[in-house]
């Protein structure tokens, strides 16, 4: 009977592997975001932990060469599985409630505290993900061993186990992100992939309709209804896409004690708002933004408006209000979140449409041109790289008619070097003669960039002889504050390109800056 199972168990282990490691991105995201660092931390960890399995398992394998002793360390390692997301959310709550603040800028009022809970955190869930996997890594060289009768044949064994677990390794790395996660959900997807190795060790432990109780019963988890993933005060709407943890938060903005937030990934940006009220404006980054179309000198030369990252139309509701008459296609990846805009936010408005597709990869597709084009994709608090690139920019000035116009926001730390902002500006300085700089907000700054040279202070004065209460109508009095020109040091910085982008690596050292 082991001869027999032993392939299956090799198989199914190899497949919990990745699935853990795959679901286990969707288990952070909500917290700690997608970024390359926890994408590498989280991929990192679990190779160590792997090795240390492998390690564990030739030793185990030669003092245990019984498949009943390999099937106990798997049933012990399907628990864990079990465990991670009942366990891990709490801690990861926890850790999260340092990151919120000290990414928007604020003060930590016990910041060693603050520290040792977000250290804590990241550490304590990278915990729990140590266990199943190091156990899971002792299967291959434990089940070799199991295998092999002679030396001449420990060859041939050896490469059809293996073969065997990368190939579980392969669906595993599908399935979660094409049926599980999409289908079940993050927590019910760690259930399945549990109860499907629970079941396999069984049958080395028990016989008949015992070796389905176990595995049937943590099965039924799943019927347990779903706690929301990261509690909040107000909270309307939570769910999880391909590209997202999303949620629809009601809660006070400026003078709006009922606007809708929407929040993506770990939350620390709000990509969009919305006060249900008409008589009651929010005011933002989305409202600088929005603002950029009066460096045109002449009205009628504005019509065709591109954002790129249109999430629930915020920027788009703002510009029309004070230009009615334009046309804006807003390109988004993320297909639940223009859906979401469309029900909560702004992209039901006719004059808005809505394109799924990566922003760089329409570009290329379109020969559209544009009177400005606007780049607010964030993965909070990063920009993907590609769309701040030398190849880029050359890509959307391709795309801009004679007068056209780059606006881009990028997230900044007060009080700390704008090393982030410097390399963009730097990197526009390769296509565009003229770059601005618009300090529009405690955490965000935008970078105006134009085919020709632009006055600095003639949009200022536009925005101040518009009539009407419109949203750009509560930064009048703002605008010609804001406009810093260039920022500082940019002669120095990295020009960005599609070979080399370290914008992870400038806000992390910005972050780092700002803690220390």
């Amino acid at each position: 009977m082991s001869q027999r199972f032993l392939p299956i168990l090799v198989f199914i282990s190899g497949l919990s592997v990745m699935a853990v490691e795959m679901t286990g991105l969707r288990l952070l995201a909500p917290f700690f975001g997608t970024s390359l660092i926890v994408t590498t931390v989280l991929i990192g960890s679990m190779m160590g932990f792997l090795s240390l399995g492998y390690w564990l398992g030739g030793r185990w394998g030669d003092k245990h060469p019984q498949f009943s002793s390999l099937c106990k360390v798997t049933t012990a390692a399907s628990v864990f599985i079990l465990l991670i997301p009942f366990i891990g959310q709490p801690i990861l709550q926890a850790a999260a409630a340092t990151l919120r603040p000290l990414l928007q800028g604020q003060a930590l009022s016990e910041p060693t505290t603050a520290f040792a809970v977000l250290i804590g955190g990241v550490l304590g869930t990278i915990g729990l993900f140590a266990l199943p996997v190091t156990l899971m890594g002792t299967v291959s060289p434990w089940a070799i061993r199991l295998a092999v009768n002679e030396v001449e044949s420990s060859g041939k064994a050896a490469g059809r186990l293996y073969a065997l677990s990368t190939a579980g390794s392969i669906i595993g790395s599908f399935a979660p992100a094409i049926v599980l996660i999409p289908v079940l959900g993050t927590r019910n997807t760690f259930i399945a992939v549990g109860s499907l190795l629970l079941a396999t060790s069984m049958t080395g432990l028990l016989t008949g309709a015992k070796a389905a109780l176990p595995p049937a019963g943590m099965a039924l988890l799943m019927l347990m209804p779903a706690s929301s993933i990261r509690p909040m005060d107000g909270l309307i709407w939570e769910g999880e896409s391909l590209y997202h943890f999303i949620q629809v938060v009601e809660e006070p903005y400026g003078k709006c004690p009922n606007a809708l937030h929407l929040y993506l990934n770990e939350g620390v940006g709000v990509h969009s708002v919305k006060c249900p009220s008409d008589t009651i404006e929010t005011r933002g980054v989305w409202t600088y933004m929005a603002s950029m179309p009066f460096f045109f000198e002449k009205r009628e030369d504005f019509r065709e408006v591109l954002i790129i990252g249109l999430a629930g139309g915020t920027i788009g509701r703002q510009m029309l209000e004070a230009f009615p008459e334009v046309n804006i296609d807003g390109v988004e990846i993320d297909g639940t979140v223009v859906e979401i805009g469309e029900k909560y936010f702004d992209n039901s408005d006719e004059r808005i449409n809505p394109i799924v597709m990566d922003g760089r990869i329409y570009l290329q597709a379109t020969e559209k041109k544009y009177d400005l084009i606007m780049m607010d994709a964030y993965r909070q608090p990063y920009i993907p790289f590609h769309l701040v690139t030398t190849e880029f920019f050359e890509l959307v000035d391709d795309h801009l008619t004679e007068d056209g116009l780059v606006a881009i926001n990028v997230a900044s730390v007060r009080g700390v070097s704008r090393s982030l902002a410097a390399m963009i500006y730097r990197t526009l300085k390769e296509t565009f003669p003229t770059v601005i700089l618009v300090d529009a907000t405690q955490s965000n700054d935008i970078i105006l960039a134009a085919r020709r040279e632009k006055d600095l202070y003639e949009a200022a004065d536009r925005l101040e002889a518009v009539k009407g209460a419109t949203a750009l109508g509560m930064v009048k009095k703002r605008l010609r504050k804001k406009i810093v020109g260039e920022v500082e040091g940019w002669e120095d910085a990295v020009v960005l390109t599609d070979d080399r982008a370290p914008v992870e690596m400038a806000w992390d050292l910005m972050a780092l800056e700002y803690a220390r």
